[in-house]
This record gives structure tokens, C-alpha cells and sequence, in this order.
């Protein structure tokens, strides 16, 4: 059974009656804020305990250490958690989001009703950005998808006030509830299996979004692509009985300003096509939308927030599958920029769907674009599981995606586009070809996709290959679909 928050936010001058009503106490404490729990008008008793326990445990400042001990409180019992949140440069917001995701899991397990979070980071007016990375830390970090469980019961209900000294603080905390639920929004959507959600059903989802929003929206059919030529997006989709659809939202939040444009892959489920990947972890390619997702989640929070810009979010969708009818290894085809494309590879596929929708993102008018793609599993390799890989042709932009990922406390590195990589990809007999091989696998796949971004316009390729699923729980990370570069996106929003 999951937990889910009622968020209030209180200063510590009016906390006390709060402190008698909870029946949980949480504290997210770096090593300097030891010093200042005296501050935060906390009953007598609890205040000494706090400070027995810190001399007796000195690892409890370590990341995301978590302890949970009880006392008793006026006769009554009353839970304290303590989540560590590092020592001197450690303690920036993306710890305090992590600490706050530990935190979310521990008040399920002590089943809390009643709670105050206490950091004392937050206890100053100009500390918003750590008050908006504790709220989404700790809707992420309560997140679990029991969608299929026949047992799945309702979340249980926490009413948990955030004592705090931040100016406009309730504002602060609706924004990142908005920016969380996107997050989870993407999250769900890509945990969903294939059988369940195909390029049709992120129609309907996009759909739905457009309709909460008021974005508008634009969808092709294969009749559509055909009239457009998008023969590099349709050629991935017949191998499948799932029709493909691509996908556009508009957002529009600063007038005459032109706009930029969010692209994603959606390749629903990955068989590989002819060019099958093994059986061993084919289940997880239910996640091969997770771009799509990202953007679809992105364009959603974007919206919502009413941000000062004007966005595209494209969705790229299509099932990638060996049918009787399947693109075979040889095929040649020819996109809608005009590019032929050699198929040396069905399994890379993302990039074939993505090289029509960038051409149609300049079609449409965007002034910068931005792909995001689980395209390789190479990333993994290069980068491993905790940061994303760009490539790009204007560093100003990538710069921007990097600083946009160390507020969301998601982690980029922005990898070389070489010359003898652009070299690689190269047709014999047709344009371009859709694989080079193994050698520098990350970079030649972006390299791909930017060859039909139209000329001069500044473009960026995102690789999520490595993060948009996780083994393990940590932090506000769960376990499954992370949703990661969905808060990057929502951050750059308007920055670009």
C-alpha cells in the first residue's frame, strides 16, 4: 500500500499546535543545520532526544541515511525520522530531493496520519528552490505503480505540514506538486505494457492531456505521413497491426515569440523487428516510448504552469515488430526531408522515426529542437545508469539542457561530434545508412537523427538510454519507469 500527501505549509512561530496534532515528526538535516534545531521551537523534550541521538549517531548527516526511532511525547507516542542530507557542498537541493523521497517511503512504513517535515534549510524567505525540491522528492518517492496488483488498495492519506520560512510557500509547493504529478503522469504511462498501450493509446493520451490543458493538437494517421512522405516513420510500423500516429501539441504562452520544439520517440514495444533482439529482457521494452513520454509529461506541466513560452511537444509513435510485412535489413527508403535512408539494422529504429518528426518540428516552424530517445544501449556503456548523453550542433543549447538537468537533479554529459562519426553514417547506396555499428554508438545514432533537423537550426539530442529505467529503489527514484528528463524539459521550458 502506497501513501499520498495533503501538503500545508507553516511557519515555525505558529508550528507548536501542529507538533502536538502530529503523530510523526520528520527532519531533513545536513551536518550544519545541527546548530540550528534550536530554532525551530520544537516541545523540550523532542528537542533533547534530537540532539542525544545526533551525538550518538554522527553518520546521520551521510545522503539519504535514513533513522526512525519513537519517544513519548505528553503521553503520547510520537514517531521522529531523520533523513541525512550530506555535509558542506554536499548539501544542495538534489540531496534535500532525495532525502525527502527516503523520507516519503519511511512516514508509509510507520503508517503516519499526521506529520511535520522540519528542515531547517527552508527555514529562510529566499530558500523557495529547496522547498521545490522537497515537495517533488517527496511525491516522488511515495510514487508506486500497483496498477495490475489484484490486491491494490487505495493510497493511505497523510496530512504533512511543511514548517518553513519561504516566501509564498504554498505557491512554491502547488508549482512542484504540478511538476511531481507530471513525472508521474510519464512514469505510469511508460510502466504500461505494450498489450495495453500502443501508438493509439498515447493518441488518447495526448488526447486527454490537450483537453485538461486546452493545448491544441494535431494528429497523422498513416495517410497523413504518406501525403507528407514519412516513409522512414512508416516503414518502423509495418511490421505491426498497431497503426502509427504522430503526434503534435501546441502550446502557446508568449504570443508572436516563434517556437521550440520538444520531439520524442514512441516506439511502444521493441521486438527489434527482423533484426530481433534476444529474449533475455525483451520484457522491458515496453519503456521504448519513455522520450515520448518525457515530452508528452513535460508539455503537460508546461501547460498547467502557464509558462512564459511557446512550445511543440512531437510524439514519434510506433510499434516495432517482425510481420509478415516487416522493413527488412537492405531496405532503402526515403524520408520526408528527401534523405534516403539505407536499413542495415531494424532495431535501430528509434532514430528512423525520430528523423521525420525533427524534418516536421522545422516544417512546422520551430526555431530550436530538442530530441529524446532511449535510442541506445550503448549510452550505458559510455555513461552507465545515472546520467544521459547529448549530442548537438550549438553548445549554447546544450549548456542550457546541462544546467536545466542539475536543477531537476538529473545528470547530462555532452559527448563530441566528430567529424569521422558523421563519416560513419554515410550510405554506400543510399544517403545515410542506420547504423554504424558499435564504434561510438551514442554518438553516430545522434548524429543520425541531426542530419534531418532543417539546416542553420540549433538542435540537441538527449539519449536516455541508461536512465529511463531503474533496478532498484533510491531516493525519489522507484523502482521501474523513472520519468527521467521529463523535469529537465519542464525546467528548460522558457529558458531556451
Amino acid at each position: 500500500m502506497s501513501i499520498k500527501f495533503n501538503l500545508n505549509s507553516i511557519s515555525r512561530d505558529n508550528s507548536q499546535t501542529k507538533y502536538a496534532e502530529a503523530d510523526t515528526l520528520v527532519f531533513l538535516l545536513c551536518q550544519e543545520c545541527k546548530d540550528y534545531l534550536g530554532n525551530l521551537n520544537l516541545p523540550a523534550n523532542i528537542s533533547q532526544a534530537m540532539n542525544l541521538y545526533i551525538e550518538k549517531y554522527p553518520e546521520i548527516f551521510d545522503v539519504a541515511d535514513k533513522h526512525c526511532f519513537t519517544i513519548v511525547d505528553a503521553g503520547r507516542i510520537v514517531n521522529l525520522i531523520i533523513v541525512g542530507c550530506g555535509k558542506g557542498k554536499e548539501c544542495k537541493p538534489n540531496n534535500f530531493r532525495k532525502a525527502a523521497g527516503v523520507a516519503a517511503r519511511a512516514l508509509n512504513t510507520v503508517e503516519a496520519k499526521s506529520a511535520c517535515l522540519l528542515a531547517p534549510v527552508i527555514s529562510k524567505a529566499t530558500r523557495a528552490h529547496y522547498l521545490n525540491a522537497i515537495v517533488e522528492g517527496l511525491l516522488l518517492g511515495a510514487y508506486s505503480y500497483d496498477k495490475y496488483k489484484s490486491d491494490a488498495k487505495e493510497p493511505k492519506a497523510c496530512d504533512l505540514t511543511i514548517v518553513n520560512g519561504v516566501d509564498d510557500s504554498l505557491k512554491v509547493i502547488e508549482e512542484a506538486k504540478v511538476v511531481a504529478e507530471s513525472v508521474i503522469f510519464t512514469r505510469n504511462l511508460c510502466n504500461t505494457p505494450g498489450n495495453d498501450l500502443n501508438p493509439v493509446g498515447m493518441e488518447l493520451a495526448a488526447r486527454k492531456v490537450a483537453e485538461e490543458t486546452g493545448m491544441e493538437i494535431e494528429v497523422l494517421g498513416p495517410k497523413e505521413m504518406q501525403e507528407l512522405g514519412m516513409n522512414a516513420l512508416l516503414a518502423v510500423a509495418q511490421g505491426s497491426k498497431a497503426e502509427p500516429r504522430l503526434i503534435v501539441l501546441k502550446y502557446n504562452g508568449a504570443g508572436d515569440a516563434p517556437y521550440n520544439a520538444y520531439v520524442g520517440k514512441g516506439i511502444t514495444f521493441d521486438s527489434g523487428g527482423i533484426s530481433i533482439k534476444p529474449s533475455d529482457g525483451m520484457e522491458e521494452m515496453k519503456d521504448d516510448m519513455t522520450g515520448a513520454g518525457d515530452v508528452l509529461g513535460a508539455m503537460r506541466a508546461i501547460a498547467l504552469l502557464k509558462k512564459q513560452c511557446n512550445m511543440l511537444g512531437i510524439l514519434s509513435c510506433a510499434e516495432n515488430m517482425p510481420g509478415g510485412n516487416a522493413q527488412r535489413p537492405g531496405d532503402i527508403v526515403k524520408s520526408a526531408s528527401g534523405k534516403t535512408i539505407e536499413v542495415l539494422n531494424t532495431d535501430a529504429e528509434g532514430r528512423m522515426v525520430l528523423a521525420d518528426a525533427v524534418w516536421y518540428a522545422g516544417h512546422l516552424g520551430a526555431q530550436k529542437v530538442i530530441d529524446i530517445a532511449t535510442l541506445t544501449g550503448a549510452v550505458i556503456i559510455a555513461l552507465g545508469t545515472e546520467t544521459s548523453g547529448i549530442v548537438g550542433n550549438n553548445d549554447e543549447l546544450v549548456a542550457q539542457i546541462i544546467q536545466a538537468g542539475k536543477l531537476a537533479g538529473e545528470n547530462y554529459w555532452q559527448l563530441p561530434s566528430l567529424p569521422e562519426c558523421k563519416k560513419a553514417i554515410k550510405g554506400d547506396v543510399g544517403d545515410l545508412k542506420n547504423s554504424a555499428g558499435r564504434a561510438g554508438g551514442v554518438i553516430t545514432g545522434g548524429l543520425f537523427i541531426g542530419a534531418f533537423v532543417k539546416e542553420g537550426l540549433p538542435w540537441a539530442h538527449i539519449d536516455i538510454g541508461g536512465t529511463s529505467t531503474a533496478t532498484s529503489t533510491d531516493g525519489f527514484i522507484v523502482k521501474g519507469c523513472t520519468g527521467f528528463g521529463t523535469m529537465t524539459l519542464i525546467k528548460l521550458a522558457g529558458e531556451i
